[in-house]
């Protein structure tokens, strides 16, 4: 009969060995130590960082597109003093000849007391198209 071999148990065989506790002291230090560990990966990360940016190419310069220009009316041209004083007057006249009809219109229900407002708008109108005022035209002896 063969003679039994014995294996040993030092090779292994169902054996876990001293791993456990190499884990365990691993786990401990960096327990104990995380903030040397933290900046241990800072200084790894700036300079990994500023290594690769010195051997990167020059990035081209960005031009922004260019902004529409907002659309904008034509300008008018700058009125002179002449102009300025003839809008002027145009715009005092049209207020006196408002003025004056207004005053006509008032003067034209007095004069007519039963007429309905219809009908006073009426002589009004047929006055004012005419081109007369009581105010301008008061002595003048032709006008009815």
């Amino acid at each position: 009969m063969a003679a039994k071999r014995r294996r040993s148990r030092s090779k292994g065989g169902g054996t876990i060995g001293c791993a456990p506790f190499l884990a365990l002291i691993v786990i401990a230090l960096i327990v104990q130590y995380w903030w040397v560990l933290l900046i241990a990966l800072g200084v790894v990360a700036i300079t990994v960082g500023l290594v690769r940016s010195a051997n990167a190419p020059a990035r081209p310069a960005r031009v922004p597109p260019p902004k529409p220009q907002p659309v904008m009316p034509p300008r008018r041209p700058v009125a002179s003093a002449d102009d300025l004083a003839a809008q002027m007057r145009a715009h005092k006249q049209a207020g006196r000849v408002r003025d004056m009809q207004e005053w006509d219109y008032e003067w034209i229900r007095l004069a007519y007391p039963g007429k309905s407002l219809r009908e006073v708008n009426d002589i009004a109108n047929a006055h004012f198209a005419r081109g007369r005022s009581i105010g301008i035209n008061w002595g003048d002896p032709s006008a009815p």
